[in-house]
């Protein structure tokens, strides 16, 4: 059964009305979901994050040309360079680092339901509907959507991108070529292209298969063309090439084989965990405090028995969707998009489970498996005619969505009412008052520091090291330095609960 056109559907007002205002709708819940993640700078903010932030400011000040994440030979520096136009004419500031990526979200959820509503027929309404998993995610979740940190949101934008272009084989090769090289993910975009287009037949038909071949033609120029770049590239800061780069793979495969880990006996306990621990904190339904997100909050998210409700929604909604393909002799061709989305999710999660060891891996590493919701909802929303049982469907959605709202408003209400002072902010206090500008410490205390002060206070890394110029400031000025330690020390003092200002030796 295909999806009823728009010219035959009764609506209580014209397809564009409601465009227009399930758009303004689009904006607004992303606004408000992002919101204090942006202008609240401690809510979420670590080194990863801070090292974006300073590699804008260097690029910003002519300073540097970062290609990927100072210290690293993959993460293209693209959530850098959309930061940088904001930092010259602003200054840097983890709002002017952040909005960016807010835009990027919001473009996302626009484009997302214009494609649900082209592709499938739906009307705009039951697009957001469908959409809400990425329109409304929970904090935690939001979190890493809105984080600066090399290529989180990145490559739901390519996985779109790639799908609009896919008969363009200039566009699709660059939005390939550059998606892959920011974050792998994009992969799991190209790969169920592929074998979408392998269901489909197209290999009978040339004139269907060149424009991907064409296409990937592209994409491996664009990698040579970065690869061409790389030797210009500040690897390690300010005057740094990436001759300085140490322990660096011999190519960019190398280095995604290098950070994968396969054992088939751990593939059954992986997947338990992956549904009962990581899709719990992807879709908010486990109860947790927000710290466990590293999140500086007081607040939680989750509601108990949501988990439940989402697992049989799923179940209901596969069933009918199944259904109904098996009357519809032409479902792969109609629900072409839906399968993609899911196709893509799909991948996302089999590789969290499979490359990992079976362990639960930071969240970041599957955040794509979002689509697999998208597209289920969606494909299900397109077909299912039966009222009260879309109604139900609809429902448990809105309500699951009302529970990350809740969650959210806790965080708006927590920083309006009794904002909390995070530790690093404390640091940075007690640094100023004594008059320090030079220090050392671990990575996650260094270039938070380093970033919220402006550089006024410069903190070496003493562990992962990712711009050199810091390491010989602090040594130049050893005798002014003092180190910032997690434990007690000799003739150290404690002036932030469990961190110490010590002497340097």
């Amino acid at each position: 059964m295909s999806a009823i056109p728009h010219r035959i559907l009764r609506w209580p007002w014209s397809v564009e009305r409601e465009r227009l205002i399930v758009s303004i709708a689009l904006i607004a819940i992303v606004l408000f979901r992002s919101a204090t993640f942006v202008f609240e700078r401690w809510l979420s903010f670590d080194s990863d994050q801070a090292i974006f932030g300073l590699m804008a400011k260097h690029l910003s000040e002519g300073r540097a040309f970062p290609l990927f994440m100072y210290g690293q030979d993959y993460l293209l520096a693209v959530d850098a360079w959309l930061a940088a136009p904001g930092f010259l004419l602003f200054g840097a500031s983890v709002p002017a680092l952040k909005l960016p990526l807010v835009a990027v979200n919001v473009a996302i959820a626009l484009l997302l339901v214009r494609l649900l509503e082209r592709e499938l027929g739906l009307r705009p309404l039951h697009g957001l509907v469908a959409s809400l998993f990425f329109v409304l995610a929970p904090p935690g979740t939001t979190a890493e959507l809105t984080a600066a940190s090399g290529g989180n949101i990145g490559p739901f934008l390519c996985v779109l991108l790639l799908w609009v272009t896919r008969r363009r084989p200039v566009w699709f090769g660059l939005v390939a070529g550059l998606g892959i090289l920011q974050r792998e993910f994009t992969m799991y975009g190209v790969t169920a292209l592929v074998a979408l287009e392998i269901g489909g037949r197209v290999w009978r038909r040339r004139e269907d298969w060149r424009p991907l071949v064409a296409g990937f033609r592209v994409a491996a120029e664009a990698w040579l063309v970065v690869q061409i770049l790389r030797p210009f590239a500040s690897a390690l800061g300010p005057g740094t090439t990436t001759a300085q780069l140490p322990g660096a793979p011999a190519n960019y495969l190398a280095g995604i084989f290098n950070r994968f880990c396969f054992d088939p006996r751990t593939i059954v306990g992986g997947a338990e965990k992956f549904v009962t621990i990581h899709w719990a904190q992807l879709f908010g339904t486990a109860v947790l405090p927000l710290h466990a997100f590293g999140l500086e909050s007081g607040a939680s998210q989750g509601f108990p028995g949501s988990g439940v409700a989402l697992v049989l929604l799923a179940i209901v909604m596969l069933a009918r969707v199944s259904m109904h393909a098996s009357l519809d002799p032409a479902w792969w061709k109609r629900h072409r998009f839906s399968i993609y989305l899911i196709l893509v999710g799909g991948l996302s999660a089999s590789m969290y489970v499979v490359a990992r060891c079976g362990t639960v891996s930071a969240m970041r590493y599957d955040l794509l498996s979002i689509f697999c919701a998208v597209g289920l909802a969606a494909w299900f929303l397109s077909v299912e005619r039966t009222r009260w049982i879309r109604a139900v469907a609809i429902g448990v959605i809105v309500a699951w969505s009302a529970v990350s709202a809740v969650a959210h408003g806790r965080i708006w209400a927590e920083y309006l009412s009794h904002p909390p002072v995070a530790a690093k902010a404390m640091i940075i206090r007690q640094l100023e008052a004594r008059g320090i500008h030079y220090a050392m410490s671990d990575y996650w205390i260094a270039y938070a520091v380093t970033f919220m002060t402006n550089e006024r206070i410069i903190v070496a890394s003493e562990d992962y090291v990712r711009i050199a110029e810091y390491q010989r400031e602090v040594e130049t000025h050893r005798a002014q330095a003092i180190r910032i330690l997690r434990a007690p020390c000799a003739d150290g003092r404690e002036v932030v609960a469990g961190v110490y200002f010590c002497k340097v030796e």
